[in-house]
């Protein structure tokens, strides 16, 4: 009878044991989900700037670099990204692409932004650069 009254006292404390474990693993698993979130974005981030740079470098090799940043951004657009900045020259072109991140603890404990940018540059090289050597090219000096 004793030792059935002393077991039967210790339910209260392990439940609130209980209780307490699965509350800490809870937060543990919504701030892993915020991370993981990060992560995904960043991904997301990349693989747009990494398309748009290469598709305004493609407009390069056209001769077409009036509409370089246009095509970047939609091409942004469509990777579901923001493009925040283009720039282009005779060579290369430079994008930069934004994604909001929305988080279910870390806005609550933290002053988070929520915002994953990702910067990609693209190179162009013409036929008659002389890294192929398809092209004599001389230099005349005074």
């Amino acid at each position: 009878m004793l030792l059935r009254k002393s077991v039967s006292g210790n339910y209260g404390n392990i439940s609130f044991l209980t209780m307490a474990i699965t509350v800490f693993f809870s937060i543990l698993f919504v701030v892993i989900f915020d991370i993981c979130q990060i992560f995904i974005a960043r991904e997301e981030t990349k693989n747009a700037s990494d398309a748009a740079s290469l598709a305004a470098a493609q407009n390069l090799l056209f001769f077409d670099s009036n509409r370089c940043c246009e095509i970047a951004d939609e091409v942004a657009e469509l990777n579901g990204c923001d493009m925040t900045g283009c720039s282009s020259g005779y060579d290369e072109a430079v994008v930069e692409a934004e994604k909001s991140v929305s988080f279910i603890m870390l806005d609550k404990l933290f002053k988070v932004s929520g915002k994953v940018t990702s910067i990609s540059r693209a190179r162009v090289l013409y036929p008659w650069d002389e890294h192929f050597n398809f092209c004599d090219s001389y230099e005349f000096s005074y």
